[in-house]
């Protein structure tokens, strides 16, 4: 396994296999997580599916003041928690996409 500055540096490169072994670590984590803030599995999907795009898209912005792992997951908290309540028909995360 890489060290996090290694995988950071093969992420920001594009390395698909990097980002493969991204979410293999922690996709199930991140649902679990996500499934504790929203009120169905399906959303809980689609927050970690917003927070894998997020992560994509904020790496050359990491800055390194936590661990790869703290940033990854303090998105998607920020992504389950802006979701409506349990009435709502679906996360907020696709109007939050810019």
């Amino acid at each position: 396994m890489d060290s996090e500055g290694e995988l950071l540096l093969r992420l920001r490169s594009g390395d698909e296999q990097a980002f493969v072994g991204l979410v293999a670590r922690y996709h199930e984590p991140m649902l679990q997580l996500a499934a504790s803030f929203v009120p169905s599995r399906a959303v809980a999907e689609e927050v970690v599916q917003d927070t894998w795009l997020a992560v994509l898209r904020g790496l050359d912005g990491f800055e390194g003041r936590s661990s790869l792992k703290t940033w990854v997951f303090r998105i998607l908290v920020n992504r389950a928690r802006s979701c409506p309540p349990a009435s709502a028909r679906s996360c907020c995360c696709a109007t939050s996409r810019g």
